[in-house]
């Protein structure tokens, strides 16, 4: 089997012999995901999360913020700026005619944050005499590429064009693959399909709860009780008359009249018994934890912060212990595949994220 034999049986259903009663691998083929609460946790789902989202742009605003220089390692002589050369503008203002270096970092930590991965492909002057040299960045969707060992062992990528409809071997040379917490040599951790999974889960089951609650108008669901027995036409009629009358947020206005020696009982839990804002603050927390967020930076400011005091220590502990490590796989990773020999490198300022306290 060559090289794109085994991309194009890559891109086919890995479950295709899923039978409907293997739950594990029929949720796999149809990307359920289902979280204990039995709502289906995707990138589209959590992202109608708002602490979801308030966490992935944060961090991606902070990595936006933030210049990436070019040096030449120099030995005792220290790092000497290469100033802003071809590789330079790719990072900093356009990596691709369609793309902001801005848009394409946010892109990234999305990707990084929901699925656990980010790809870039670099497109390279294919003439001899350029030597390979960098033209563009080309950032792909996490679900046009897969990772694979070739019959070395080592990781080799598969990746299907949209526009053609064709799948191609991409070298690793030619692949940035930044990678998120947990990589195992293919792909790494989704922080909402692992950390944050039921978090994000009973969020969404939360907001649903909350949308029928007012969408009822805050009436409980109940059960008439009537000391007489009566037949299903008669119950099917008491039942429709009364939704008619009461139901949705307009009926509201009716007072609830019951005859006959009927007795109204509460069946379902208000909001309150179900510690609903207790639950939903909680959750928030949980996700916040997830993905490195301090609470207070999404505009949580109901508990004393345990990451400092104040909100210049708790920027310093976002940037050291969330943004510093994620950016170290970054730099890694951009400086093995675009500078391929020493001594030219790139680094990120992080001091520009802290320039409003200087």
């Amino acid at each position: 089997m060559n090289l794109l034999q085994r991309a194009r049986q890559l891109f086919s259903p890995r479950n295709a012999g899923a039978s409907m009663s293997d739950l594990p691998a029929m949720s796999s083929l149809f990307n359920l995901n289902i979280s204990p609460s039995g709502k289906a946790v995707t990138d589209q789902t959590a992202m109608q999360v708002s602490t979801v989202y308030a966490c992935i742009t944060k961090i991606a605003g902070a990595v936006t913020q933030l210049p990436v220089n070019i040096y030449r390692h120099k030995g005792v002589d220290g790092d000497e700026s290469l100033g802003r050369n071809g590789i330079w503008w790719l990072l900093n203002e356009s990596p691709h005619e369609n793309w902001t270096a801005a848009s394409w970092k946010e892109w990234a930590v999305l990707c990084v944050a929901l699925r656990g991965d980010a790809f870039t492909l670099i497109e390279r002057d294919a003439r001899v005499a350029a030597g390979g040299a960098v033209l563009r960045l080309r950032p792909l969707n996490p679900d046009d590429v897969r990772v694979y060992r070739d019959k070395n062992w080592n990781a080799a990528y598969a990746v299907f064009d949209r526009a053609s409809g064709q799948i191609r071997a991409v070298a690793p040379d030619d692949m940035i693959h930044i990678t998120g917490y947990g990589f195992d040599g293919l792909r790494s951790y989704s922080v909402i399909q692992h950390a944050a999974k039921v978090a994000v889960g009973n969020a969404l089951a939360s907001n649903d709860f909350a949308g029928r609650t007012f969408q009822d108008g805050a009436m409980p669901q109940i059960a008439l009780k009537f000391p007489k027995q009566m037949n299903a036409a008669q119950a099917d009629l008491i039942r429709s008359s009364f939704a008619a009358t009461y139901g949705g947020t307009a009926g509201r206005k009716f007072p609830l009249v019951l005859s006959e020696g009927a007795e109204a009982q509460e069946l379902s839990m208000n909001p309150a018994d179900a510690q609903m804002l207790e639950s939903r603050q909680f959750e928030m927390h949980q996700i916040c934890h997830a993905f490195g967020v301090p609470p207070i930076l999404i505009g949580d400011s109901d508990k004393v912060s345990s990451w400092g005091t104040g909100i210049e220590q708790i920027s310093i502990g976002f940037v050291r212990y969330t943004i510093k490590p994620m950016l170290k796989r970054w730099e890694e990773e951009l400086n093995r595949k675009l500078y391929r020999q020493a001594p030219n490198f790139l680094r990120f300022e992080l001091t520009e994220l802290l320039r409003g306290d200087a």
